[in-house]
């Protein structure tokens, strides 16, 4: 089977700004990864097994017939045109992956992605791999290090270990997040997600801090998220806008939506479906901007970015450059195991042991 894949041409990978070279992300993260390792010299090795688990999805081809106060759907729909200005259109996505356990703690290496389109000349910068030897002594060392004065201290002493490293992707994302809305300009910024705040590791004020540095900076924040659980007349918003002729956008921001009373939304809520054939995604943008430029930037964006099966190519490439094949985990473990004289130990499948062929599940 053959995967469907737009072609691009490779570029230079160090042609950004002098501002995002010069950052001082890459030492602060080096020197935290070190802190963590220093300590795992010469301990038990536990590697996890690399699951790579497909999902498939299915498109809801049902149509959305509800009036809304007597008016039809297509009334809330914005027809949108494509803006060829030569807009920079950036991507940022992060990854982190769990590689295994010592008798201490867990080890596990983070990694982000910034691509960076000028004039459909795509750019990326990959910061990482960085490892980290996570355990409930230092754990607190290591977030006190990599505060950098601008962002919210975060406080991980009451959480598990497995999810401290979910909170360690999210501190690095938004430090990354941070430098590019001060060194971008007249940009549209993709981020993957949604502008929701009030969850763990997303305070308002530190998400409010970013997007008022990208406004500044006359840049436009937009957020798509790929599978979202919000729905309106128990229908998921993405399907609203099924069977209306792309590219449009259905704002649902003031629709009564299934969203929880102890979440903040800094982003206007909108349904985008960008491409003939292609998927709809929740997009949300900065509230901070007016209505019409938040039309804008989609125009724009339309514009001057691919998109494959309506989903910025940016955003598609930085998530591949970030994410962990399982060749990067084999490799990453066998480099820790020589360079700090680990001694590795099979990890007993315990479903196994005791349920034997009948010990399965999604985990084996």
């Amino acid at each position: 089977m053959v995967i469907e894949q737009l072609q691009y041409t490779i570029t230079s990978r160090y042609n950004f700004p002098r501002i995002i070279r010069d950052t001082e992300l890459n030492k602060r993260l080096t020197e935290a990864s070190l802190r963590t390792m220093h300590n795992v010299r010469e301990k038990t090795f536990q590697p996890f097994e690399t699951q790579l688990l497909e999902q498939n999805e299915q498109n809801n081809q049902q149509v959305f017939h509800q009036n809304l106060e007597g008016k039809s759907i297509s009334t809330f729909l914005t027809p949108l045109t494509a803006i060829e200005d030569q807009t920079p259109i950036v991507g940022i996505d992060v990854s982190g992956i769990r590689l295994g356990e010592t008798e201490t703690g867990i080890l596990c290496a983070v990694r982000g992605a910034i691509v960076w389109n000028l004039n459909q000349n795509y750019r990326y910068l990959r910061i990482g791999p960085f490892p980290f030897h996570i355990t409930e002594e230092n754990r607190q060392e290591l977030f006190n290090h990599l505060e950098n004065g601008t962002l919210p201290e975060v406080n991980p002493s009451h959480m598990p270990l497995f999810e401290v490293i979910g909170r360690l992707c999210n501190q690095v994302e938004r430090w990354i997040q941070t430098t590019i809305a001060y060194s971008a300009a007249g940009s549209i910024i993709l981020w993957d997600g949604s502008l929701t705040t009030g969850t763990s590791g997303n305070s308002v004020s530190e998400v409010s801090y970013i997007l008022k540095t990208a406004r500044k900076h006359e840049n436009a924040v937009l957020a798509f998220t790929k599978v979202t659980t919000i729905r309106f007349l128990s229908w998921k918003i993405t399907d609203i806008v099924a069977n209306h002729e792309p590219p449009c956008l259905f704002e649902v921001d003031d629709l009564p939506l299934s969203i929880s009373k102890n979440t903040h939304l800094l982003g206007r809520i909108y349904v985008a479906n960008l491409a003939t054939g292609g998927s709809a995604f929740r997009l949300d943008i900065d509230k901070g901007l007016s209505r019409e430029d938040n039309i804008m930037a989609v125009q724009r964006l339309l514009g001057n970015e691919l998109l494959f099966q309506g989903y910025p190519e940016c955003l598609r490439l930085a998530h591949i450059y970030s994410t962990f094949t399982a060749n990067d985990v084999i490799g990453i473990q066998s480099f820790l195991a020589h360079e700090y004289g680990l001694k590795i130990v099979p990890r007993n499948n315990m479903r196994k042991v005791l349920f034997g062929p009948f010990g399965t599940g999604f985990e084996d």
